[in-house]
């Protein structure tokens, strides 16, 4: 007689909008694989380099930190203004620097300012049901550009990334590891998501971040969280999550990149006061 095979459990944890749904834990880690595949590979910062500048450092292809940091208030103004996920800001600003990465197109102010347009209504369109025209953006840009060549802009910028405009953003990997934590209670899982969240969004507008995996961002994030909610967890679960999220990603929770990419958001954190 055949006994029947038990069913894996499977974890679910909505936040707003960004319902994930249920997936069991084989399902989550084939999604973490896939995607820190893709951004080692597909969507790696240096593989967008052009021939002409692979020997330059890539501090030498980064726009102007400031010039990147108040785009990157701008989208998110943007963003809420709509009611729009704070995620599409992470995949603009991700396209964004890519984009400037391949030093096709010197970053002059003006082509600055056309290529986040460009960049947020393409991460709009990629991430979004609703529909923001162009008019309107170019409305928040004060009207600098007309539609045609904020369209323009899309296409060349489309062109030059040969389509590859989808990478996973932090805030993903930070929605995918927390699946992977123990039982612990809904409000914890809630505590730890906001504050992860919150230094995840820090990070989009730091340019130390740009040669950073997002993965890489989003653990250290959950690491941060973890310390200052202060979850308490039995050792055992806590050694098996630290584990287990090391697995996924490919790097261990005590490499000495983590630790940077730590205490840089803890920096930032400061700072902002979180």
């Amino acid at each position: 007689m055949e006994h029947e095979q038990p069913h894996e459990s499977s974890n679910h944890f909505c936040f707003g909008r960004d319902e994930i749904g249920h997936l069991t834990e084989r399902c989550v880690m084939d999604r973490l694989e896939v995607m820190t595949r893709n951004e080692q590979e597909l969507y790696s910062y240096r593989s967008f380099f052009t021939r002409r500048n692979r020997y330059r450092s890539s501090q030498e292809l980064i726009v102007d930190p400031d010039w990147r940091a108040s785009i990157v208030k701008w989208s998110y103004s943007v963003v809420d203004y709509f009611h729009l996920s704070r995620e599409v800001v992470a995949l603009s600003i991700s396209i964004f620097d890519r984009f400037f990465a391949t030093g096709i197109c010197r970053p002059s102010s003006e082509m600055i300012l056309l290529a986040s347009i460009a960049t947020l209504h393409i991460a709009i369109k990629l991430r979004e049901s609703a529909i923001i025209r162009l008019s309107t953006l170019s409305w928040f840009g004060r009207g600098r550009f007309r539609e045609s060549q904020i369209a323009d802009m899309e296409l060349r910028i489309l062109m030059i990334l040969r389509w590859c405009v989808n990478p996973p953003t932090t805030i993903a990997f930070v929605m995918h590891l927390l699946l992977l934590l123990p039982e612990i209670s809904s409000n914890f899982r809630r505590e730890i998501l906001e504050s992860s969240r919150f230094l995840s969004e820090l990070a989009v507008a730091d340019s130390f971040f740009i040669t950073k995996r997002p993965s890489v961002v989003g653990m250290a994030a959950i690491l941060n969280s973890l310390d200052e909610c202060e979850i308490k967890m039995h050792q055992a679960d806590a050694e098996n999550y630290l584990n287990s999220i090391s697995n996924a990603i490919a790097i261990s929770h005590n490499d000495a990149e983590i630790m940077a990419v730590r205490q840089r958001l803890r920096l930032l954190a400061a700072v902002n006061g979180g």
